[in-house]
């Protein structure tokens, strides 16, 4: 069995992890969410880590990717809490769930597909929406690489991507 807490470097811990086939060649690989830590304790306001762990021929678990931007801090939610919903792998990939607010909630969906030529997961899709819990106002946009290009999941910001607002 894999420990994946030996990539949780740095004083960092794990948050989540999900086990699946990144790349499309029929072998476990896994994504994990770090925390940053500080002083032995978790820096609530830095951003987490995302990291894309491969296997390579050998069966050993190899970093691929970082960011180390998609997940936001552990109070960044807002009056929700902690920002992070989840990862989950796909066929072709894996998303990434965003999501806080208070009475307005707001969430973020982050879609990579490995891209083989380059060896490399790029962002496919956005979907950002917010809710009004008590009027039931909502607004919804999907964003594709048509709207922004190829980016590679190392260098994804979502601050890129514009946010949608209730009127």
């Amino acid at each position: 069995m894999d420990d994946l807490n030996a990539f949780a470097t740095d004083g960092k811990t794990l948050l989540a992890s999900k086990t699946g086939d990144l790349n499309g060649d029929g072998r476990p690989d896994a994504i994990l969410v770090l925390d940053p830590a500080t002083a032995g304790k978790p820096d609530e306001r830095a951003s987490r880590t995302v990291l894309l762990l491969v296997r390579d021929a050998g069966g050993r678990l190899q970093k691929a990717g970082q960011n180390d931007r998609i997940v936001p801090c552990a109070k960044c939610g807002g009056i929700a809490g902690d920002p992070f919903g989840y990862v989950r792998i796909d066929k072709d990939g894996f998303t990434v769930l965003i999501e806080g607010g208070s009475r307005q909630r707001w969430s973020s969906e982050y879609k990579f597909e490995y891209a083989a030529a380059s060896s490399d997961w790029r962002l496919q899709k956005v979907e950002r929406t917010a809710y009004d819990q008590i009027s039931q106002e909502s607004v919804s946009k999907t964003f594709t690489s048509k709207d922004f290009g190829q980016v590679a999941f190392a260098d994804f910001d979502p601050s890129t991507i514009p946010e949608v607002v209730l009127p």
